[in-house]
């Protein structure tokens, strides 16, 4: 009986014993987990929470570029004078006499556009100037003098609605309403046909032409000459590659395709570009002027000159001669000789 008891007593020894070893084995596993599991479930937390903010913050500068477009696009739309230019870069070298003024006629919605006008006396040519997104028409007065003289042409530098101290937004249809408001005002006021005015846009004001090139298209209408001073393809691919990290292509309303605009387009075209141009880059205006099929196209590039730097009055000379020489070589069908001529010239 003691024998029994004894091991009876033993067995239940062993049994604690084994007992307490899985309760301290439990325990330490308990420990390892948590030591082990908290900080991973605090990292993943922390990713989660960082990756969320992101998302939020990179959501509300979709938003932001979407709400302030039209500030970014029409800068000079949102102020009384310029403050991205000095107007003083368009002087005239040794200006003709003339008077620039004030020339009202309405936009589609009747509202009245006041654009610059100079008349010039035996001109050769008429042309209709549409400007960048940072400056007024009455601001180029100096420029108009300048084209003017160059080209000896009759001049308007066309306004948009916006830019003019008024409450109105612009965008890329109305702006191009506004030339095709522009161009029919001009021709009734010289009596020029309108597929003989020569259109010239600078930057912005390019995109706008080739805007313009498009609308008088879908109504039966063109021009027979266009001149693109640093211009791009479309503003929407300047601002993709600006703005890289953005859907800007996506978000982005008014693109101003130029490519697409010009597909019809059966003129003749001479583009004007500086390289080191970090405004509109140089592939931009260059990509533009691949993509179009034109036989009487020219390609002018200022290895010298930025975005807002002023044209050299050679490149302007240049320039229109060039432009004339290819519109006479494309469109003088009725005097053979002539055509000859322009086109010796112009090789």
């Amino acid at each position: 009986m003691q024998d029994e008891s004894a091991a009876q007593s033993k067995q239940a020894y062993l049994a604690k014993q084994v007992s307490l070893a899985d309760r301290e084995s439990g325990e330490a596993n308990t420990q390892v987990a948590e030591q082990t599991g908290k900080p991973k479930a605090s990292v993943r937390r922390r990713i989660l929470r960082t990756s969320a903010l992101l998302a939020v913050l990179y959501a509300i500068i979709c938003v932001g570029m979407v709400v302030m477009e039209t500030r970014l696009l029409f800068p000079g739309a949102y102020f009384d004078t310029s403050v991205l230019m000095d107007p003083n870069r368009f002087a005239v070298d040794h200006p003709t006499p003339g008077v620039v003024e004030t020339i009202t006629y309405p936009a589609v919605d009747g509202s009245d556009l006041q654009s610059r006008l100079l008349i010039r006396e035996d001109a050769e040519d008429v042309i209709l100037f549409l400007h960048g997104n940072g400056i007024h028409a009455d601001e180029m007065d100096g420029w108009t003098r300048r084209l003017s003289d160059s080209w000896n042409a009759t001049v308007l530098t066309a306004e948009y609605r916006g830019f003019q101290r008024d409450e109105f937004t612009p965008t890329e249809t109305s702006t191009i309403e506004d030339a095709v408001s522009a161009i029919d005002a001009l021709s009734e006021t010289t009596g020029t046909p309108v597929p003989n005015i020569i259109v010239y846009g600078r930057s912005l004001g390019g995109g706008v032409a080739c805007g313009l090139v498009s609308a008088l298209h879908e109504r039966g209408d063109s021009i027979e000459a266009l001149l693109l001073d640093r211009t791009f393809d479309s503003a929407a691919s300047v601002g993709a590659d600006r703005f890289f990290f953005l859907p800007v292509r996506w978000l982005m309303t008014n693109q101003y395709d130029s490519v697409q605009a010009l597909q019809d387009y059966e003129g003749v075209l001479v583009q004007i570009h500086g390289t080191p141009d970090r405004i509109v880059p140089r592939k931009n205006g260059r990509t533009l002027h691949d993509a179009v099929s034109l036989k009487h196209k020219e390609w002018i590039e200022l290895p010298n000159m930025f975005h807002n730097d002023r044209l050299p009055t050679k490149t302007l000379d240049e320039a229109g001669q060039k432009l004339k020489l290819l519109r006479t070589k494309a469109f003088d069908k009725l005097d053979g000789t002539a055509t000859d001529d322009a086109s010796a010239t112009a090789e």
